[in-house]
């Protein structure tokens, strides 16, 4: 008899047949056949996971699985059970493949029954991403220590795995803010990402000494991004670093910066306040850098007219720092010298003539504002 192989996606943990189960002697049997007395025989639902976490070894569900279960085991105390239930990757990071289980602790003394999110390091992660780690976990502490209006996840721990470090974390839930006006119905992007800006700019720094690092003036961080124009050749090219250098922002004090405030780290959920996760590049800089993340340098932010002017004022309606259009537009034609940089070194996710027009593009609109 022919049986359906298990049901996954190839990076989940394999789901058993629906069919063939048969109870017997107090548990579920996928019968391959009988015994001369009628007894069906095969594996039971407990055989099929362990068969599986054998077979898979060095996939990374196991290894999530692994991971998540050590950190749970961590927090509780001896004679808990702890059952870790299938696992499904939920996402792919610059560096790192999230995956995600629900955990049932029994008895569950310090409510950590749920689901969590194991960001796994891949072999091409960006170099640095330990200390990153590292840093991310202390961050996400230490802002579950403060009242903010804002969800971020709670830290459960930090685990070793073949040589690298895993932050899991609380799953919060929400949909990714897609940053293309009218694709959620009610919400205006810019002003989402307006007010979380504003939210975070003002996080006092203070609390965060000897963790976050950066630059202790907007300037100084403005100067230290202008080295990614060093080498870089061509008349147009220089005139976008002098366009830069004569708008460096003002010797003001370094805030609060997320690092990568993009839709797919802003969850929203009814009901409940926006979340913010990815937390992995936080740092003491210039709060126009986050909203030039966001903006891009396209030429309509959020696909509308004005969007970048609808986020400087929803900015500054939440309380953010006074900052023009010509702050944003420093970072973006920095942001896009890099990129044209990665595209000439071979890295880049476009070819070096179009990632040039890109930054010339920027620079137009600089100059015509």
């Amino acid at each position: 008899m022919t049986r359906k192989r298990w049901r996954s996606k190839p990076h989940d943990e394999p789901v058993p047949p629906e069919d063939g189960w048969v109870p017997w002697g107090g548990q579920e049997v996928w019968a391959v056949g009988e015994t001369s007395g009628g007894a069906p025989y095969g594996l039971t639902r407990e055989e099929f996971r362990v068969a599986g976490e054998r077979d898979y070894r060095e996939a990374g569900w196991v290894r999530a699985k692994t991971v998540l279960g050590r950190a749970i085991q961590w927090r509780v105390k001896r004679g808990t059970t702890v059952e870790v239930g299938r696992v499904k990757r939920v996402g792919r990071g610059l560096s790192r493949d999230l995956f995600a289980a629900e955990v049932n602790v029994s008895p569950d003394l310090e409510n950590l029954s749920g689901v969590y999110v194991v960001p796994l390091p891949r072999w091409d992660a960006i170099p640095g991403l330990d200390a990153r780690t590292r840093r991310e976990a202390v961050v996400l502490e230490r802002l579950g220590a403060l009242k903010l209006p804002f969800r971020v996840p709670r830290l459960i721990g930090v685990i070793p795995e073949a040589g690298r470090r895993v932050a899991v974390r609380e799953f919060l839930e929400g949909i990714d803010l897609d940053l293309r006006a009218g694709r959620h119905p009610g919400v205006r992007p810019w002003e989402v990402v307006g007010r979380l800006a504003a939210a975070i700019h003002r996080i006092d720094v203070a609390g965060f000494q000897g963790i976050l690092p950066g630059h202790t003036t907007r300037r100084e961080h403005a100067e230290a991004v202008l080295g990614i124009f060093n080498g870089l050749e061509g008349g147009e090219i220089q005139d976008a670093y002098a366009w830069a250098r004569q708008h460096l922002p003002a010797k003001t004090p370094s805030v609060f910066v997320h690092g990568d405030l993009l839709g797919q780290n802003i969850l929203l959920w009814p009901e409940e306040p926006p979340a913010v996760i990815d937390w992995e590049y936080a740092m003491r800089g210039d709060p126009a850098y986050d909203l030039a993340i966001v903006t891009r340098g396209v030429r309509r932010p959020f696909q509308v007219d004005r969007g970048l002017e609808r986020l400087l004022d929803a900015y500054g309606a939440a309380g953010g720092a006074p900052l023009a259009a010509a702050d944003v537009r420093f970072h973006e034609i920095c942001l896009a010298a890099g990129w044209y940089r990665e595209a000439l070194d071979g890295r880049g996710a476009e070819p070096p003539d179009q990632a040039r027009l890109r930054l010339l593009g920027i620079l137009r609109r600089a100059q015509a504002a």
